[in-house]
């Protein structure tokens, strides 16, 4: 093996270099002696669908038939070739099965734009792997053949086990490890292009038994091409990579990876002689775990620092962050013209939000889209009613100011908490922002939009004036990141809009009737707390394991822990810690890690400290109601 290493270690980067010639260890996948979806209001075909929907990504920059043909990154000396989409393995990265096809006695799910449940998912791979179907490029007007891209399923489907039992949450972190996963992919591609025999039996999946030396010769150029391409982003990744902190299993520095792929690896290749894509690359320093999505679609703002309105600009740059193709690079054909499936994210974003929730039909006002998932008594233990009654009147001291009244309170519903119609008749829940010196968590996510800047080729013509129905100003070549993407989200949108003649009120709607008004301010978002006891590590760096931990002062919540192992507590409600082979370690003293902040101590005005000291026994009081929620 050492005649290897050399040259694998210089092709072995995707979206990420990687140091070694050996896969990295996984941790091992628990057994699973049954598989529960708790009941949030999706059928089995809705939820599959949405589970393999493309939304236009090439998230892994191989072919779909190149992937699903390569082998893993091991050395074997008898035996089949273990294959990279292998159910066993690709659980060990924390993805989860989902089967080829799913019966339903109503009929299949058919969405408004095209695209069923029967035919998402072929290959059987896990949930959140999507084919994006072959297109013109739009920046070389080349074929590209089918692509297999990740959608927001794959870092918004969540799963813990216990005692055997796996229950699945739709809408719930995560606990995939993609770093992991890119640097095994990339040594896969590697040992493809260098271990002797290997290329063979892989064009031979790709191409059929009976390829002509010709095809063979063109599909030894293309993958030494992607190679080459591949090589060019992990040199990229090299100079910053030191300053890297471990995303690892349930986390992303989202905010920066999508800054990378969209003002740097989009704009390789771009023609200005006084523009350097190289300028954009920034290293991974704010990990977050990856949010649960139920309830807000009808939320005032997003994201963990509350920096994005639209629904429409928050998926589309989702899309663009995992690798849909924009052109970016070809002034002579058309700027901002992509493969970003907006029709279909429309379509997932319907399926999540549900029907306006204040509607005057009678009802009480309730949310009906996907919810929150209940506490299952049957597999986790039963909620005491007395702690449950007093950790209630706890919420009501400790909780509520800032997570407002709990979503089942008639008081949740109350026209104060709610803004002002807008001219389409819609309210939104109306969050309450905190900044970073009285929450006083770690400042890693929360600084990035007010203080990273990105440089832009003259001829992109971005002009940040627009935004939030502005009025057009001077463009710009230099500006925040945060009013950047959403300038180019906006016309990637924009461009599919025209492009498909989509009428004005058609367009209205499919923006969730709001405009791209976008904030770059350090501070984090207080949101309800229905489903918290399902969506562990906690705080929005995942630095703190459990809720009892959370509701304990900083100095007795664990310093070092680790995230991989997806066995349940239900007493602490969290996930273990045990440190094993394969897990990630997280340093609280690190910055991008801190577990500081949002602290029930007896030291009133601290930075951090939100509300007085909790006994033990009303920590798990207020543990008890929060499961009830």
């Amino acid at each position: 093996m050492r005649y290897l290493a050399v040259p694998i270690l210089l092709t072995c980067g995707i979206l990420g270099g990687c140091d070694q010639i050996l896969p990295p260890s996984l941790p091992p996948a628990p057994p699973v002696k049954q598989v529960r979806w708790l009941d949030q209001n999706w059928t089995p075909v809705e939820r599959h669908w949405f589970h393999h929907a493309s939304q236009g990504t090439s998230t892994f920059p191989v072919p779909y038939t190149w992937f699903v043909a390569l082998e893993q990154p091991k050395i074997w000396l008898w035996g089949e070739a273990p294959m990279l989409v292998n159910e066993d393995y690709l659980r060990q990265f924390g993805f989860i099965p989902s089967p080829r096809t799913v019966e339903d006695q109503g009929g299949s799910y058919q969405s408004s734009y095209g695209g069923s449940a029967a035919e998402a998912n072929p290959g059987g791979l896990p949930v959140g792997f999507a084919i994006t179907k072959g297109y013109t490029d739009p920046a070389t007007g080349q074929p590209v053949p089918d692509q297999l891209g990740l959608s927001c399923a794959a870092c918004h489907t969540g799963h813990l086990e216990y005692q055997g039992t796996s229950l699945r949450i739709d809408g719930g972190p995560a606990t995939v490890d993609l770093g992991k996963f890119r640097t095994v992919l990339g040594l896969s591609l590697a040992y493809t292009s260098l271990v002797p025999g290997r290329f063979d039996r892989f064009a031979e999946r790709v191409l059929g038994p009976n390829a002509t030396a010709a095809q063979t010769a063109d599909l030894k150029a293309a993958f030494s091409a992607l190679l080459a391409k591949i090589k060019a982003v992990s040199d990229a990744e090299q100079p910053v990579a030191e300053a890297n902190v471990d995303e690892g299993f349930g986390r992303l520095d989202a905010l920066t990876r999508i800054g990378n792929t969209v003002f740097a690896e989009d704009l390789i290749g771009a023609p200005a002689t006084d523009f350097n894509w190289l300028d954009n690359f920034k290293p991974i320093v704010a990990p977050v775990k990856f949010p649960h999505t139920w309830d807000i679609s009808w939320f005032d703002w997003v994201q963990y620092d509350a920096s994005i309105e639209q629904p429409m600009v928050r998926n589309a740059g989702e899309a663009m962050g995992v690798n849909a193709k924009v052109n970016l690079t070809n002034p002579q054909r058309t700027l901002y013209g992509s493969s970003v499936q907006t029709a279909t994210i429309h379509e997932m974003e319907k399926l999540i939000a549900g029907p306006y929730p204040l509607a005057a039909d009678g009802k009480p006002p309730a949310f009906n889209g996907l919810l929150s998932p209940k506490w299952p008594e049957d597999v986790l233990g039963k909620i005491d009613p007395g702690k449950q009654a007093k950790g209630q009147a706890l919420y009501q001291e400790m909780c509520q100011g800032c997570h407002l009244p709990p979503v089942k309170d008639p008081a949740f519903w109350s026209p104060a908490l709610w803004s002002t119609p807008n001219a389409y008749g819609q309210s939104y829940l109306k969050l309450k922002t905190i900044d970073l010196k009285i929450i006083g968590t770690d400042p890693g996510q929360a600084e990035i939009l007010p203080s990273r800047k990105v440089k832009l080729p003259a001829y992109l013509g971005v002009d940040p004036a627009i935004l939030c129905n502005g009025k057009p100003g001077q463009p710009v070549t230099e500006t925040l990141f945060a009013f950047a993407l959403g300038y180019a989200v906006q016309k990637t949108v924009e461009t599919w809009y025209a492009e498909h003649q989509t009428p004005p009120a058609l367009q209205a709607e499919m923006n969730g009737y709001r405009p791209n008004c976008l904030r770059a301010e350090p501070f984090y978002k207080a949101r309800p707390l229905d489903g918290a006891w399902a969506v562990p590590p906690f705080l929005h760096n995942g630095s703190v394991p459990t809720l009892y931990d959370l509701l304990s002062p900083v100095t007795e919540r664990p310093k070092v822990f680790c995230v991989g192992n997806r066995e349940y507590d239900p007493t602490k409600v969290g996930t273990t810690t045990e440190c094993v082979s394969g897990t990630t370690t997280i340093d609280t003293r690190m910055p991008g890690n801190h577990n500081t902040g949002h602290e029930f101590r007896d030291a009133p005005g601290t930075e951090g400290v939100i509300g007085r000291g909790l006994s033990i026994d009303e920590r798990w009081a207020l543990i008890e109601y929060l499961k009830s929620l």
